[in-house]
This record gives C-alpha cells, structure tokens and sequence, in this order.
C-alpha cells in the first residue's frame, strides 16, 4: 500500500469489508446451525436410564427359546416356566393357547383350523388356563 492510487485503496478498501461481511455472515449461519443441532440432538449422558433403555436391544438366539409346532407354524417361547406349564396340557390345550394367545387367533379361526365347534374351543381354552394358572402357582418360586 506505499504507492497506490486513491482508487486502487478504495477498491482495497471496499474488498476487505466484503470480506469481514462474508465471515461474520458464515459464523453467524455456523452459530445458528450448531444451535438447531442441540435443540434436536440429545447426549446420550443426558439421558436417563429408562429412557435409554428404551434405545437398546438385545440379541435373542433361537437356543434360548422352547418352539412349538402347530400345523405350518413355529411359535418360539422365551420364558422357560411359561414353555413347561404349556407342555404340561394336552396337545388340543397346547394348540388352542398356542394360537390364542402367541397367534393372536379367535376361537372361531381356531374351530375352523382345528375342524372344531367354537363352544369346545372356548371350553377347552377355559380349562387350559385354569390348569396354567395352577402350575405358574405351584411353579412361581422356580423361577
């Protein structure tokens, strides 16, 4: 800047304040940004235990499940004392809870299935769970 015209210092002038313009605008957009990234991201420290627990999985392995076979399908149970009370009851009992309750199946779809009236399907599900319910009595401290 020794020998420059009046001109030339204008233009050197007006160029560094574009500049100083276009690096405040950029950290103001870099401030904006990194405050909308903590609005809606959260630190996993932050969070609690439940609600982390929430974001986690665990892995299931089919050796850790008892399965049951009813015509075309396969039905894993988990709980260990849940798969022996089930083993405990008849075949039709097994079948019709099986379907009922991990299938998710009225007791008109199991008559069907089953080539069943609804009534004995009702009756044999009523006498099912009174039986479960007395081996989980008997059972409860095993577990």
């Amino acid at each position: 800047m020794l020998n420059t015209s009046p001109h030339q210092k204008i233009v050197e002038q007006q160029f560094d304040s574009f500049c100083k313009k276009v690096l405040r605008n950029q950290a103001r957009n870099i401030y904006d940004e990194n405050k909308r990234w903590k609005e809606k991201f959260i630190s996993l420290e932050a969070l609690t235990s439940s609600e982390l627990s929430q974001l986690s999985i665990q892995d299931t392995y089919g050796a850790e499940c008892i399965y049951f076979s009813i015509d075309d399908y396969e039905i894993p149970i988990e709980d260990f004392l849940i798969a022996q009370a089930i083993e405990s009851l008849s075949k039709r009992q097994q079948d019709i809870i099986l379907l009922s309750f991990f299938l998710d199946m009225k007791d008109v779809d199991i008559a069907k299935l089953m080539s069943l009236a609804k009534s004995t399907v009702h009756y044999h599900k009523e006498n099912a769970l009174n039986e479960l319910r007395k081996f989980m009595e008997e059972h409860v401290d095993e577990k």
